[in-house]
Parts: structure tokens; sequence; C-alpha cells
């Protein structure tokens, strides 16, 4: 009785023995199959399923905007998933711990390796994948793991590697699951790489090896963009109606029928899609969309107006930037609207994320398009100080109330915006010129300017109201309001219509605006100064800048024509000069009066330096022999001797090697045979014309010593 008992305790002990993670035997083996399957693995496959779930279901994804084959891998998105995924490395590490002899240890690895992907934890996904790859005897588990590979480079923007790891898949015999995500990874590459072509055909021979459902009808969106990048219109038509036939979500369907009726120009599927109140929240969407195809058909005019549309009823600040910047683009690029298109571009930033592959270039627009709009605003300004100052005492107080009124209409304007925002209202404007209203003062257009950002900080609130710039100085035009000098009749049915200022108020504010107009010759002068140094900035912005040669020479011969003694003069014709390349005849001309006026000028040298070519080796030698000779002249006192081998060697051998040194030895010489002024212009002279030099830190002491020395 005793003994069966016995046998089975040994029977068990031997059988638990036998189960060793390292042993071969065919019920360790079995064992720790069982295991490793039906426990950890299983558990890990359903917490890394539950996790790309999340994550898809949770993706943001702009259809404006060409989606991405595979959704990018961020750390920071991944986060939300962050305990799924440390179950998925703690379970998937239990199999390589504890069923070290199991068939499935190829394939914890993989999930290892998935979850650190996820988390852009790059290195040791890599290392995990690689290590596979050596040493795995499944092949589905080792292309698995070639894919993540892959993927891993992909994210990276190491292209080329990832290239070289798909030649290795492509000679691989995969599975159906292993070959769809090499299809959607190699066409995520290709998309990466702008390569649409190929990406699209990758797509469409991944198709039928995947299952109906979200992922399918999203990647039927992206190819559907795909093809009406490369214009294929019928193709992507098609593409954007499977999408409805694979359980899409409502807001894919919507954009996928949108997109379709734009590619086919179906304006009455526009018209069905308002009309549908489900899709009331998405008018400006639609709108977008029907700007895009009159565009499409020449129509810029309407397309514009569809856009503002868009812009004054959308709430996705998403999306908005990209409205904005459409409408920044066509301004500019189009009609050279710069003040327009600067108030677009500015809204546009606002908005715009700055890891937005258009943010830099958006941002260098707008900054050149600022300074454009801060001199034209001087510009404008200060000629409008001008004429009031010219006004009789009745007729300037009558100007300057009706500019107060009608500025304090629109600050009560802006207030009642703001209140019905704070209220939940929907019917405020977005538009940088949706409220703006018309005046009669040529200046308008700048006011129309600045109220882009008034109505934008209404309405979302993301810069100080202080920062537009009717607020912001007192000292620009907008403090003076829009009005026409040459129109006072109305003063008095503003008063009788516009409400919120009283007497004072309106005493203490003409009174303030006053102190700003030119009454004085002192003041009127200091105005004539800054209206010309910002016309000459406005020449050179059209010139450098914005690509405009016929603005620019007009605006020139502007600064010229009404400043004729400006200290801008030999710049101007300098640039004049350079804006006539297709004109001789006029060319010669501003190159002869920069001469004949400003010989010694720094632009004068420039030009005479044109075409200058490169000296011998001799020339070179008795330039230096030259220097040398003036040198010894300079520390011996002869001074007039040494100034005259100066001026030969600058006149005989220009552009030399040692033409720095003879500037700032001629400029020592000044200084010792002319006055004071004399030395110190040439001084100056030096650092414009060598700004690289070797010696031009120790001109600049010698500038300074002397300005601090002046008599």
């Amino acid at each position: 009785m005793n003994r069966i008992p016995l046998l089975l305790v040994l029977a068990i002990f031997l059988c638990l023995g036998g189960c060793s993670q390292y042993s071969s035997s065919p019920i360790s083996v079995g064992f720790h199959n069982l295991n490793a399957k039906y426990n950890a693995l299983f558990q890990a496959n359903q917490k890394l399923f539950e996790a790309e779930k999340k994550l898809f279901e949770d993706r943001h994804d702009n259809y404006a905007q060409i989606l991405p084959v595979l959704l990018p891998i961020d750390s920071v998105v991944a986060s939300t998933v962050s305990a799924e995924l440390a179950a998925v490395i703690k379970k998937a590490s239990m199999v390589a711990e504890r069923h070290q002899n199991s068939r499935w240890l190829d394939d914890a690895y993989v999930l290892i390796g998935q979850a650190r992907l996820i988390q852009e934890d790059y290195k040791n996904a890599i290392e995990t994948f690689k290590y596979v790859n050596t040493t795995a005897e499944d092949d589905d588990a080792r292309q698995a793991a070639l894919i993540g590979l892959m993927r891993a480079y992909v994210e990276q923007g190491e292209f080329t590697t990832a290239l070289r790891v798909a030649e290795l898949l492509r000679e691989e015999d995969l599975n159906k699951n292993n070959t769809a995500n090499f299809y959607l990874t190699k066409a995520y590459l290709h998309q990466l790489k702008k390569e649409y072509a190929t990406s699209v055909a990758i797509l469409e021979e991944t198709f039928p090896l995947l299952p109906k459902n979200e992922q399918k009808a999203r990647l039927y969106y992206v190819a559907g963009q795909m093809y009406e990048l490369l214009e294929k219109f019928p193709k992507s038509s098609e593409c954007f109606t499977k999408v409805a036939k694979n359980r899409p979500s409502y807001d894919l369907r919507f954009y996928a029928s949108l997109n379709s009726a734009l590619v086919m120009n179906q304006k009455g599927n526009f018209e069905k899609l308002l009309k549908d109140g489900k899709n009331k929240d998405l008018s400006d969407k639609i709108y977008e969309a029907m700007a895009s195809a009159e565009m499409r058909q020449g129509n810029t005019a309407k397309g514009i107006a569809l856009l503002k549309k868009s812009a004054s009823i959308s709430k996705d600040t998403k999306q908005l930037p990209y409205t904005y910047l459409t409408l920044a683009d066509l301004y500019y690029d189009k009609y050279a609207e710069y003040e327009t298109a600067f108030a677009y571009y500015d809204s546009c930033l606002s908005l715009l994320p700055n890891t937005d592959a258009a943010f830099a270039k958006v941002k260098q627009k707008q900054q050149v398009l600022g300074e454009f709009v801060k001199q034209m605003n001087i510009v404008k300004t200060e000629d409008s100080l001008q004429k009031l100052s010219k006004l009789t005492p009745a007729e300037l107080d009558k100007v300057l109330e009706r500019a107060i009124r009608l500025k304090k209409a629109q600050e009560m304007a802006n207030l009642a915006k703001a209140k019905e925002i704070v209220a939940g209202s929907t019917a405020t404007a977005k538009d940088p010129f949706a409220a703006s209203g018309k005046t009669d003062w040529y200046f308008s257009n700048a006011m129309l300017v600045s109220q882009g950002r008034t109505n934008f900080t209404n309405r979302w609130g993301n810069r100080p109201l202080e920062d537009n710039w009717r607020r912001s100085s007192r000292d620009d035009a907008a403090s003076f309001g829009s009005f026409n000098t040459a129109s006072t009749e109305n003063t008095s049915a503003s008063k009788n219509t516009i409400e919120g200022i009283s007497d004072k108020e309106l005493a203490t504010e003409k009174a303030l605006m006053k102190t700003k107009i030119p009454f004085s010759a002192k003041a009127l002068e200091t105005s004539q100064i800054k209206r010309q140094d910002a016309m000459f900035e406005v020449g050179k912005i059209f010139k450098l800048s914005l690509n405009e040669p016929k603005k620019s020479i007009a605006t020139f011969k502007q600064l010229l024509s009404e400043y004729p003694n400006s200290i801008h003069e030999p710049e101007a014709l300098y640039f004049l000069y350079l804006l006539h390349e297709n004109n001789p005849t006029e060319k010669v001309g501003y190159r002869k009066s920069l001469f004949d006026k400003f010989g010694d000028s720094y632009f004068a040298r420039m030009l005479s330096r044109e075409n200058i070519v490169e000296l011998s080796s001799d020339k070179e030698t008795e330039a230096q022999k030259l220097y040398t000779e003036a040198y010894q002249y300079y520390q011996q006192g002869n001074f007039a001797d040494a100034l005259s081998f100066v001026d030969t060697a600058l006149k005989e051998y220009p552009n030399s090697h040692t033409e720095d040194k003879l500037a700032f030895l001629k400029a020592l010489l000044l200084a010792k045979t002319q006055n004071f002024d004399g030395y110190v212009k040439a001084l100056n002279d030096f650092i414009k014309d060598y700004p690289k030099s070797q010696l031009l830190g120790l001109v600049k002491e010698n500038l300074a010593a002397a300005k601090n020395a002046k008599p």
C-alpha cells in the first residue's frame, strides 16, 4: 500500500525535472510551448493589441493635410498607453526568463522590440530586432523583426538603411500578415520621401491583404490624397469612394465624400453636404473645398471669398492656420498686396505648430512683410500728420473729432464681439478683415491690416490685446482713427449716432493727438526725416526681399524727387544703377550721377571695382613695394610723400592683397595732413569697404578712440 504513493511521488518528481526550460525532452518542450503561448505570450499580444487600438482610436488626423500611411511614432502620444506597453515587455520577457526552450521565444522578442519601438526607444528596439534576425529559427518571427527594424530606421529618417533592409525582405517568402506590414512600411517610407507614385502603387498591392475596417478605409483616403497630388483625379475619386465601403468613422466618410466631389468638380455634391444638418459643424470644411474647386477653374476671386467664409465660421484651430496660409500666399504671390498678406501670415503663425514643415518659411515671410508694413505705416503716418499740420484750427478739430469717434466705435464693436465669445456666441469673425469696415481715409488699408490682429486676438485670446498696432502705440496713424481731411461734414452725424465718449474724454484725446502733429519747423523736419528714412527702407525691401524691381525703382525715384539732398541719395543711386540692368541708358546715367556727386562714397567705390580682374603676381609685388615705401615715409614723418605713394598704389593696383593695409595707412596719414573729420570719415569708410579685413578690429579701436578724443 505504501509503494503506490511512493511511485506516484517519484513519477511527479521525474516529470517536473524533465520540464526544465533548458531540457530538450518532448515533455519539457511541450510544457514550455504550452505555457509560453497560452499564458505570457497571449497576454503580451493582447496588451500590444490594446495599445495599438487605443493609439489608432485616439489619433488626431488633419484630413485637410496629407495623412501619413502609418501613424508616426511619438513617445509623448505613446505615454497614454505606457501601462500596456510595460505589460507587453514584462509578459514577453517572462517567456525568455522561464521558457528558454519554447518555440515561441522568437515571437516574444519580436513583441518586446515592437513595444520599445512604440515607446520611441529606437536603440533598444533595433538591438532587439537585430538579435531576433541573427538567432531566430522561426522565419516568420525573423521577418517580422526585419520589418520592425525597417520601421525604426524609417522613423529616424535613415531611409537608405531602411531600403537596404527592404531589399533583404524582398528575397523572403513572407506570410500574409508580414507581407501587409512590409508593404505598409515601404509605402510609408516612399511617402515620406515624397515619392507618391511609388507609395500609392504599393498601397494598391496592400489593399487585398487587409480586412474591411477603419484602418483600411483610412488607407484608401490616403491613396486618394496621393492620387490627387499626382493629378490622377479619376483614381483619386475611386479611392475616396471606396472609403465608405470599409466601415469608416463619420468624419472619415465626410472628408472622403468632400474630396471626391472636389477632385471630380461635382459642385452639386457640395450643396448637398451643406444642406445635411449633420454637417453643420463641418460647413467650414465644405466652403474650403468649394474654394479649392473654384480656384482650380481659375475663379480666384470667388475662391478667396469662400476661403474667408470658411475662416469666419471655423472653430478648427488645426485647420484654420492653413486657411490663413492659403489666403496669405494668394495675396502675396498673385496680387502682391503685401499689407493684406502680412495680416494673414501673422494670423497663420499664431496657430501654426512650430514643428510644421511650413513654419520657418511662413515666419520668414511674416517678418519681411512685418518690416514692410511697419515702414509703410511710417510713410503714411508722417504724410498724414504733415497734412494735418496745414489745416486751420477749426478744420483740424472737426477732423480729429471724427477720427476719435470712429476709433471709439471700433473699440466698442471689438468689445461687443469679445463679450459674445465669452457668452458662447458663434457669430464671431476670425477672418482678419471680417469686421474692419470701410473708411474714407487713404490710410485705411493699414488699419484693415491691424484689424486682423484685433479680430484674431478677440476670438482666440492667444495674444495680449495691447499687441495690435492700433493699441500698441499712439504714435502711429491708427491713433488718429480713420478720417478724410476733406470730409468733415459728417461730424455732427457721428456725434448723434455714436455713444460712449464724453466731451471731456474727447477734449483730452484731441489734445493728445495734437501733440503728435508737427506744427513747428523743427517737428516738421523730424517728421520729414522719419518719412524719407522709411521710404528708403521700403525701396530696399521691394528690391532685396519682395523681388519687385518696378516698385523699388518708383520708390527710390520718389525719394530722390521729394528729398533731393537726402542722406540716402548715394545708396539710392547705387540701387537704381543695379535695378536698371536691362536699360543700359538709364544704368549709365545713374552711374554718372553717383560718381559726379558722390565720387568718394562707398557705393562709388563698389562700382569702380566692378570690372576689376585679379592682379598678376608681378603687380601684387609692385603694390606691396609701394606700401612698404609709403610706410617707411610715414615712420620718418614724411607724410606728404607717404600719402602720394599710397594714392598711387590704390589707383594703379586696385583690389590688391595689400589694399586694406593701404586704406588704413591712408586714414592714419589723413589724421596727420588733414582735419579730424577727414580721419574719422576714412575710418568709417574702411569699415564699410573691408568688412572682412584682419585690420577691422584695430580700425574700430582707432575710431572709438577718435570719437572719445573729439575736440
